[in-house]
């Protein structure tokens, strides 16, 4: 019989349902006939999912996924041009193994978003430190932390840091010069080391003029497009869509 300490023990260790799996393989007949090695691997089994479902949690509130509903489940191939195939392969998350990008680009309201979060979701799923943010917000963020007196360096550290990097209206505005160097910093660091999923309104082949054009362009889009799956959208508008069948 498990003691009262033992049981308060069990429960600090902060794993749910610990306690009382170990109550049920010590005192349930039914487990009487198991030798300790197949009771301790029904604990120890019990607890590894439970850590492994509470890191997945963790991963996906760290995440901040524009739409957590998102799912490789529900993405909709009707009348669009989005290969099964290939999502289903980016689900698996083996492209970040190779530190592949992703890009997704069509008009507005195509579902650039949706796709982006459900692969970022799960890559939460796989143990994957993942990270979504609005590029307006992610240089709006930068402006701010170096008027409070951070370095530039410590402000990439934060978008440098996760092996994916979701960057969602990519190029909705154009860069200033200074803004251009941190994009070309930024992807400097990821580069070859971490997967970036870009949702843009706009072509890739366009990228180079919203971005002036110049050599740091030059050098972004040589970081970029020479390693990335790009996965056109196609033009429906899946807002209009959705809202069609809910109704």
């Amino acid at each position: 019989m498990v003691d009262a300490e033992t049981k308060r023990k069990a429960r600090e260790l902060g794993v749910a349902g610990l306690a009382e799996i170990i109550e049920s393989v010590s005192e349930d007949p039914s487990y009487a006939a198991l030798t300790f090695d197949e009771k301790m691997k029904i604990v120890i089994d019990h607890a590894h999912a439970e850590m492994g479902r509470k890191q997945v949690e963790s991963l996906l509130k760290s995440a901040k996924l524009r739409i957590p509903q998102a799912d490789i489940s529900n993405i909709v191939y009707e009348n669009r041009p989005l290969s099964r195939d290939l999502v289903n392969q980016l689900g698996t998350t083996q492209f970040v193994a190779s530190a592949t990008d992703v890009i997704l680009e069509g008009f507005t309201g195509t579902g650039k978003s949706h796709l982006a979060c459900a692969l970022g979701k799960q890559a939460c799923k796989h143990g994957i430190r993942t990270m979504y943010v609005r590029m307006p917000d992610m240089l709006a963020y930068r402006e701010e932390r170096m008027r409070a007196g951070w370095a530039e360096k410590k402000v990439l550290r934060k978008f440098a840091s996760c092996k994916i990097l979701i960057l969602d209206e990519w190029l909705i505005d154009k860069p200033t010069t200074e803004q251009m160097h941190f994009l070309l910093e930024l992807t400097e660091l990821r580069y070859d080391n971490s997967s970036t999923i870009y949702c843009s309104q706009y072509s890739h082949k366009d990228w180079h003029r919203r971005m002036g054009a110049g050599a740091h362009a030059e050098s972004v889009m040589d970081r970029i497009v020479h390693n990335a799956v790009v996965i056109e959208m196609g033009e429906v508008n899946m807002r209009e869509l959705t809202a069609k069948r809910a109704i």
